[in-house]
């Protein structure tokens, strides 16, 4: 049984790799990785998690004191919402090359540790600043919710958590591209498109930045 488990992994990992696989393929090698897994949940690739990935928690919201101040980019962040899921291999090995993906993506666009920034006003507005280049929109928080608006984009609902002095930003696969347009980040490419079918194929996994508090 754990032979057939590490083989489908591999295969999973190899397809994870690839440019070509389609959404339906990632879903259904990922979904037998999860089958597969499950009758021996406690051990199966029990080390696999990156130390990126963290478990949702409501209380760790940013309300609308903490969330006042200058926040700089550090590394992508995945959010899984329960730990359930991390008793499962298919979410473990996806997470990982989640995070790889993700800072591949956003390094290509200029969103590096120190290069990106966000200071949120008492006033409801922000500043965002990548490579030296600022605009502004306005924010609020509704429904536990951070509502981010800037010229030209729609408004988008992100999911916050502030550990600490570290604050994430994460939404789910359909909201992920307008996220990064409104950081900066140029069109889809091959890295989140592998990002985005990933999401989808793990429920509960939603996928952004770390900001450190200055």
């Amino acid at each position: 049984m754990r032979k057939n488990v590490l083989k489908t992994m591999a295969v999973a990992i190899a397809m994870l790799c690839s440019t070509s696989v389609s959404a339906q393929d990632l879903g259904n090698v990922l979904g037998n990785v999860l089958g597969a897994a499950s009758g021996n949940s406690s051990t199966t690739g029990g080390n696999l998690v990156n130390t990126l990935t963290s478990i949702f928690s409501s209380d760790k919201q940013a309300d609308k004191d903490k969330i006042i101040g200058t926040w700089t980019y550090t590394e992508p962040a995945i959010v899984l919402q329960s730990d359930n899921i991390l008793t499962n291999a298919a979410a473990k090995v996806a997470s990982n090359k989640m995070e790889s993906k993700l800072q591949e993506y956003l390094t290509k666009y200029g969103i590096k540790p120190g290069k990106f920034s966000m200071t949120f006003n008492e006033d409801g507005t922000y500043t965002r600043t990548l490579n030296g280049k600022t605009s502004k929109g306005t924010w609020q928080i509704k429904d536990s919710k951070l509502l981010l608006t800037i010229a030209g984009i729609k408004t988008i609902s992100v999911t916050t958590q502030i550990d600490g002095q570290d604050l994430q930003f994460v939404t789910d696969a359909t909201k992920l591209l307008n996220l990064f347009k409104s950081f900066g980040a140029k069109s889809t490419n091959t890295s989140l498109k592998t990002i985005t079918s990933l999401m989808k194929s793990v429920k509960g996994m939603q996928a952004g930045i770390t900001l450190h508090k200055q």
